[in-house]
């Protein structure tokens, strides 16, 4: 039989482990997988007939403790030449939590 106090050690340990690891690096958006994430998401459509560029800019997080950027739409166009917008998806990186990526990818002309 496992002592006491040696239990309410595991159970504590194990929950700080499932906090510590469980909130690293996520953003809000989309579905997430624990150990690799790689999707793309639809975000708007605008008035353009179609696109010939693309801009992006990028927000990249480390740990869940730095985050550094800009994944402002304005950016992208302006990354990309754009002034009429046909597309706007966010594609969104992480490994285990640890590296994140949130890109937002404008299509247009």
């Amino acid at each position: 039989m496992v002592p006491r106090k040696t239990s309410l050690a595991i159970v504590f340990i194990a929950l700080l482990l499932l906090l510590a690891v469980g909130g690293c690096g996520f953003v809000a958006d989309g579905p997430y997988g624990w150990g690799l994430t790689n999707t793309k998401l639809p975000v708007a459509k605008g008035p353009a007939s179609g696109g010939l560029r693309t801009g992006e800019a990028c927000i990249f997080a480390f740990m869940g403790m730095l985050a550094i950027g800009d994944a402002g739409i304005e950016t992208a166009m302006r990354n990309g030449g754009i002034k009429d917008v046909y597309t706007i998806d966010a594609h969104v990186q992480s490994f285990f939590g640890t590296y994140t990526r949130y890109c937002t990818v404008v299509i247009g002309n």
